[in-house]
């Protein structure tokens, strides 16, 4: 894994895209043997995902890659949210529903169960990018309707209403039809 982590250098964006998937691929192999090296490959990560003029299969490996992270240890990756949401869900929100998609919104959705204070800035971009999903499977949608719900539950249904009417009316159709908010 260190060597992995140290080809996370975007200059080479060809090496760096690969590590990034490499290590995706990787931590849903070890599982929570991955914890001791999440530390030392996030700042690479959240550094790339933020960067500007970053190629596109960059920016979705990466997100991709730390969805997966969250996924085998969102304790590790949770209290950085906030760091890299708003890019994690706009990097994500054009792809097609796939295992890769699936397993890197998992990980978000336990980061945000654990930190949900990390993505209230940005809960616009969480909304929009469940919305992207054509058809997750029962599992997931519940965890969407969890995050989406309590959100909502949180905040208040006049707040809720005020927050929503900013949503373009797609937006707001898709989540109302998909998840009744």
């Amino acid at each position: 894994m260190p060597i992995l982590a140290s080809n996370l250098n975007p200059e080479y964006i060809s090496v760096c895209n690969n590590a990034t998937w490499a290590i995706g691929e990787i931590s849903i192999k070890m599982g929570d043997d991955m914890r001791p090296y999440v530390t030392l490959i996030l700042t690479h990560l959240i550094d790339i995902i933020n960067r500007q003029n970053t190629p596109k299969t960059l920016l979705e490996n990466t997100a991709i890659t730390i969805g997966r992270l969250g996924l085998v240890s969102a304790e590790e990756v949770a209290p950085k949210l906030q760091l890299f949401i708003r890019q994690w869900c706009t990097s994500l929100r054009n792809i097609r529903d796939n295992e890769e998609k699936d397993s890197a919104f998992r990980g978000v959705c336990n980061m945000i169960s654990l930190n949900p204070q990390g993505v209230v800035q940005d809960f616009i971009f969480f909304c929009d990018a469940v919305a992207s999903w054509v058809n997750p499977k029962a599992d997931l949608k519940e965890m969407f309707y969890k995050i989406l719900h309590g959100f909502k539950n949180q905040v208040g249904d006049d707040n809720w209403k005020q927050f929503s009417q900013q949503f373009p009316e797609p937006l707001r159709e898709r989540l109302s039809g998909g998840y009744g908010v």
